[in-house]
């Protein structure tokens, strides 16, 4: 909100005051995440071009990635809407403080539970500082800090706080922190080292999600937002000020006017007049017409037209075409997205399997590529007849099936959903049954129910001897 020349102080603070932010950026950034995230992904490991099934750390770590219990899908949603607001997103990866005990073998170190690494969301902001390699573009050191007011109970206030900076080389990671309650500590300020200990990954354990500056949803539509939340202010501002229509009494009588009220009559005499007197509309509409504007460019920067552009005439007449080729628009950011996402998952995972000791196992991200952008019934519909069309494929008829599930359940859980994807893969691996032979009665065979019958050859006629 900006403050308008000559405006006074006073003024100015009762329209901010008065201002209402309605969020289209928020609802375009929900939409392109909760898509993304129906449509569901696999996490694969193998070496080379074996799939391999790895140790259940990883099946747990997929359910359970910060040790709260938040699983994989989940914390990535968030990281991507991290992502698409402020253009990156960033992991910290920890493994279980050892307590400056080695583990005296690997058995140790299983009991101990000492591989079971976890994640930590660091936001953009909170990376102070860091170096990469020009050649690799690995990061060569990085300073992290957050900063925490807790209070121990409901009686308490929050004046305790609590500061912590980390700094990441490629072997170790030290930790600093100060605390206090009043006086905050001044830039020369000597802050404590709390811990120096080795971080046990072959890297720095720091992994970043950045989206291209063509992907970057917010940087694309929040000049749009902002000039749409002032327009909106402004007209909202005006009506409140202008949309009561004045009566104005015209009279040689300015000794004792006509009283007037709501509900009431009055007399004029035949020199007189009364009127009302508003202001022109004529400005509230072009100020109207510039919101709209602004709304659709939100919406069209962001390649979401068919689901949330204004339920006007125009908008409810558009074609099937129409609306196919905006689904299409938004189908191909949904998979760009994907595609960084998969890498970004992908990068986690080896990270963790490199600290682990499983540098052979590689993983891959499979999947959100299907998005059912389209209604659910469609959708079955264009299954079915591509079904009826007896494509000889397996695998073909396997991802219909998939795709089918996925139509019907949308709001199952990724465990469900790999469940149903085995059993079709093992329903494909069956070979199928050999066909029923035909029953014989009175000496003519007999097609099974639902069949076409049998043809039985006809006895040959004999021919006439000369």
């Amino acid at each position: 909100m900006l403050q308008n020349p000559r405006e006074s102080v006073e003024t100015y603070r009762l329209r901010c005051r008065e201002a209402a932010f309605r969020s289209y950026a928020g609802a375009v950034v929900d939409f392109f995440a909760a898509e993304l995230f129906n449509s569901p992904f696999h996490v694969r490991a193998g070496e080379g071009a074996d799939t391999l099934a790895p140790e259940t750390y990883y099946a747990e770590f997929r359910e359970d990635v910060d040790s709260l219990g938040t699983d994989l899908a989940t914390a990535a949603k968030d990281a991507f809407v991290a992502a698409l607001v402020k253009g990156r997103a960033y992991w910290a990866c920890e493994l279980p403080d050892d307590g400056d005990e080695l583990p005296v073998n690997r058995a140790d170190w299983q009991r101990r539970d000492l591989g079971r690494a976890t994640v930590v969301e660091v936001q953009p902001e909170d990376l102070l500082d860091w170096e990469t390699d020009e050649d690799s573009g690995e990061m060569l050191w990085a300073i992290t800090h957050s900063k925490k007011a807790r209070r121990e109970e409901a009686r308490a206030t929050r004046t305790l706080t609590t500061e912590t900076w980390k700094l990441y080389d490629r072997e170790m990671v030290e930790t600093y922190q100060v605390v206090y309650e009043k006086r905050v500590p001044q830039k020369h300020d000597p802050i404590p080292m709390l811990r120096r200990r080795p971080h046990g990954f072959p890297r720095i354990p720091i992994v970043e999600f950045r989206l291209p500056p063509g992907l970057w949803l917010m940087a694309r539509i929040a000049d749009a937002q902002i000039e749409h939340f002032r327009l909106s202010a402004a007209l909202s501002w005006a009506i409140k000020r202008a949309c009561y229509p004045q009566g104005v009494f015209h009279s040689e009588e300015r000794e004792s006017p006509p009283t007037t009220a709501a509900g009431t009559a009055i007399t004029v005499g035949l020199d007189e007049k009364f009127e009302w007197l508003s202001p022109p509309a004529e400005a509230f509409q072009v100020v109207q017409k510039e919101i709209d504007n602004q709304r659709t460019e939100i919406y069209r920067v962001a390649q979401q037209m068919a689901a949330s552009m204004n339920t006007s005439a125009a908008s409810l007449d558009r074609s099937g075409d129409s609306k196919a080729a905006d689904m299409a628009a938004t189908e191909i950011c949904l998979r760009a997205y994907g595609t960084h996402v998969r890498d970004f998952i992908e990068r986690v995972f080896e990270l963790i399997s490199d600290a682990r000791g499983d540098e052979d196992l590689q993983f891959s991200v499979e999947g959100m590529n299907v998005f059912n952008l389209d209604d659910r019934t469609g959708g079955i519909n264009n299954i079915r007849t591509a079904s009826s069309l007896k494509i000889p494929s397996k695998t073909l008829m396997t991802e219909l099936y998939h795709r089918v599930a996925d139509l019907l359940l949308p709001d199952v859980n990724q465990q469900t959903k790999d469940k149903i994807r085995g059993e079709l893969l093992e329903a494909q691996d069956k070979p199928e049954p050999p066909p029923p032979a035909p029953a014989v009665v009175n000496g003519a065979p007999q097609a099974p129910p639902g069949m076409p019958p049998v043809a039985v050859p006809k006895p040959e006629r004999p021919t006439a001897q000369a």
